[in-house]
């Protein structure tokens, strides 16, 4: 069995393995950084999809409490016993003197 005489310079050794763990240690803080941003990017993006959630909440809410309130301009139809059936007899004589679009001419 042949003998081999391996002589290892013990300073290069350990410059190669430090240089092996500074380029590690770089790349894999890289990935962190950009995985870190990714997540604050994403965490922005959900709180405005929050807000604008939240806003529409408060507008739905705020509608539902202004119908409930009976604030609304619409004559609802139950109310419509309180309304004259009938035609307004100053009405219709204002109607035949001034035309049917309430403008004087008729036309």
């Amino acid at each position: 069995m042949p003998v081999f005489d391996i002589s290892i310079n013990i300073y290069l050794l350990l410059g190669l393995l430090a240089f092996a763990m500074l380029v590690g240690f770089g790349g894999r803080s890289r990935q962190i950084s950009k995985k870190k941003r990714r997540i604050a990017e994403l965490e922005r993006e959900m709180m405005q999809a929050y807000s604008e959630l939240l806003e529409m909440q408060k507008d739905y809410c705020e509608l539902e409490s202004s119908l409930k309130e009976g604030n609304s301009p619409v004559i609802p139809l139950k109310n419509r016993k309180e309304l004259p059936l009938g035609p307004d007899p100053e009405r219709a004589q204002k109607s035949s003197s001034t035309g049917t679009n309430g403008s004087p001419g008729g036309g």
